[in-house]
């Protein structure tokens, strides 16, 4: 399997790349009056505005730093009775990363507030979270990315 590889800080993560629709450079993103401050805004995307959830904010509580590295990583989420384009804003992506699905180990905390973090691998002397990003838009950013749609 490949997986896209980018860092939060110093942390490594990785998605895997079966999932992802496209990988943007970090563009002007317009902020979402009252929104959760996972939810850094949304940006015009072939003639729609798709919601951005800033992975730094949501796994650590600190905003991404602009780099040239910072991109943002758009995926069509499928919910249960909502869909929709999602980008996720993350830093240092430069690399992808193979590994084998028995490579993967079990997270070792799981936080059924917050899903998201699928397992662990160790890589190039490296821990890396891998990521399900369908998981992440959890129930409480279901609601507030795809309201109008839900009405």
């Amino acid at each position: 399997m490949l997986a896209l590889l980018f860092r939060l800080g110093t942390e490594h993560f990785a998605l895997d790349l079966a999932g992802l629709t496209a990988i943007l450079p970090n563009s002007r993103i317009r902020p979402i009056p009252h929104a959760p401050p996972e939810i850094c805004g949304e940006f015009n995307w072939r003639g729609r505005m798709v919601p951005v959830i800033d992975l730094r904010q949501m796994f650590f509580g600190q905003h991404c730093e602009w780099h040239l590295t910072t991109r943002l990583i758009v995926f069509r989420w499928q919910g249960k009775t909502q869909r929709g384009n999602v980008a996720l804003r993350a830093e240092g992506i430069t690399d992808t990363v193979e590994y084998r699905p028995a490579d993967v180990q079990k997270p070792s905390v799981n936080d059924p507030q917050r899903p998201g973090v699928t397992g662990t691998l160790i890589a190039d002397g490296k821990v890396i979270r891998l990521l399900d990003p369908q998981a992440l838009v959890w129930d409480q950013l279901q609601d507030v990315l795809f309201r109008e749609t839900a009405q």
